[in-house]
């Protein structure tokens, strides 16, 4: 087959689809990517539908257009449009990708959503708060990692983070990779506004990833965070996601609401990440985000070790709209990705990859912290430190166990140092 991939810097799945010896074409920004690649094309900016349009006669003939990168849904969807190919349609592709959009469609579909309103500027946002109460959220309407997102705890809060910039601030991009979208975007450089939510109090925060063929779930990997991801807004506190077996009570009605959030919004042929939040009190599950792309961090490489499928190739399958093949039974009762986090200064100490590997239960450490040198920087909830894989026997000592990991790491930073930008 002949696919166009719209790439930003992860080339799994290029990768994988050239290595299947199918033809692959890349649409990728500006300054990003090989030139002297023949089959390489570029473009400005993700969102510039009209570029877009006047590009598409120019581009080769294909037989599919498919991407696994949030800020690309939308113009891959478009591009589909304009040349008739099956996959995702660009309104599920809005829904997908327009928080607003998204959580009316899926309160519409009897879900339960967190009281939102789209606002244009920070100056609106005690009126809600009138209706609802403080805390608030606040975010952009498409983003991800969190970038931009914000907990602003009463009006003088407010005022505080007025004076020091927060909503007129772009987001630093220290990989590059951000460039060509809106995630970097202020809240107020939004023009079509941007998101204020109810603050719910959360006694924890869920995933579940769905792999989608012809609209029919094939697998489903729930987990869960350690913590809600609001509380991990700092990018220094401990993170680690966790992958459960299906077949416990709380994970299946995860799934159970996940499928039902991927049909709300429009599910086609490849990977629906949906993210359930769990509060304390009557209604206990709220859909919070739901993305038309396999999961962040290390979900996906959780999901292909927990069922022992080739990620990759499992990534072309679906880009191809071939059925993928996975085993239904998980490997472990519970398998987790710890993630290296540190504040920004200077590595004092940090065990090496041989010792945590050695650990039990640990499958694979990558460690990118060296003595002597910067913390490396990482945008939103994205680390770039590393990642150690640990698989349990035990679901209820997960989380004792993952604090004697981080134990064994002896992960030590001058604080005062400057941090590093790759």
């Amino acid at each position: 087959m002949r696919i166009l991939v719209l790439s930003t810097g992860n080339p799994v799945l290029e990768n994988a689809l050239a290595a299947a010896g199918h033809t692959v074409f890349l649409l990728q920004p500006v300054g990003t990517g090989n030139a002297d690649d023949p089959n390489r094309y570029t473009i400005t900016h993700w969102d510039d539908l009209d570029a877009l349009a006047e590009m598409e006669p120019w581009l080769p003939h294909i037989d599919a257009v498919a991407t696994i990168d949030e800020q690309a849904i939308v113009a891959a969807a478009y591009l589909r449009e304009l040349r008739g190919l099956p996959g995702l349609s660009l309104e599920a592709a809005v829904r997908y990708t327009d928080k607003a959009v998204m959580k009316t469609a899926l309160a519409a579909a009897d879900l339960q959503v967190a009281p939102h309103r789209v606002v244009h500027r920070a100056e609106q946002i005690p009126e809600f708060a009138e209706e609802f109460g403080w805390p608030v959220v606040v975010k952009p309407r498409a983003g991800l990692a969190s970038v931009n997102t914000l907990v602003v705890n009463d009006e003088q809060h407010l005022k505080e983070l007025l004076d020091q910039g927060a909503f007129d601030t772009r987001a630093v991009d220290p990989t590059g990779r951000f460039t060509a979208g809106h995630v970097l975007d202020s809240l107020h450089e939004a023009e079509d506004g941007f998101l204020v939510e109810k603050y719910l109090d959360l006694a924890a925060e869920h995933f579940v990833d769905l792999y989608v063929y012809r609209g029919d779930v094939l697998l489903a990997v729930p987990g869960r965070y350690n913590a809600p991801l609001l509380t991990t807004l700092d990018g220094t506190s401990r993170s680690y996601d966790t992958v459960l077996r299906p077949d416990l009570p709380v994970p299946r009605h995860l799934v159970h609401l996940a499928r039902q959030a991927a049909a709300a919004l429009g599910q086609q042929t490849g990977v629906v990440h949906c993210e359930i939040l769990e509060t304390s009190g009557y209604p206990f599950y709220f859909i919070g985000e739901v993305a038309a792309r396999p999961g962040g961090g290390a979900i996906t490489e959780l999901a292909s070790r927990m069922y022992a499928f080739d990620l990759p190739q499992t990534l072309a399958d679906l880009a191809c709209d071939r059925f993928p093949t996975f085993r239904t039974t998980a490997r472990f009762m519970a398998l987790t990705a710890a993630m290296i986090t540190a504040p920004p200064g200077r590595v004092v100490r940090v065990a090496d990859r041989a010792a945590i590997e050695a650990l039990p239960g640990v499958l694979d450490a990558d460690i990118r912290l060296i003595a002597g040198q910067a913390v490396p920087e990482g945008i939103g909830t994205m680390t770039t430190a590393g990642r150690i894989l640990y698989g349990s026997c035990d679901n209820d000592v997960v989380d004792q166990e993952v604090a004697d990991l981080y134990t064994a790491l002896d992960l030590r930073v001058e604080e005062d140092a400057p941090a590093a930008r790759t």
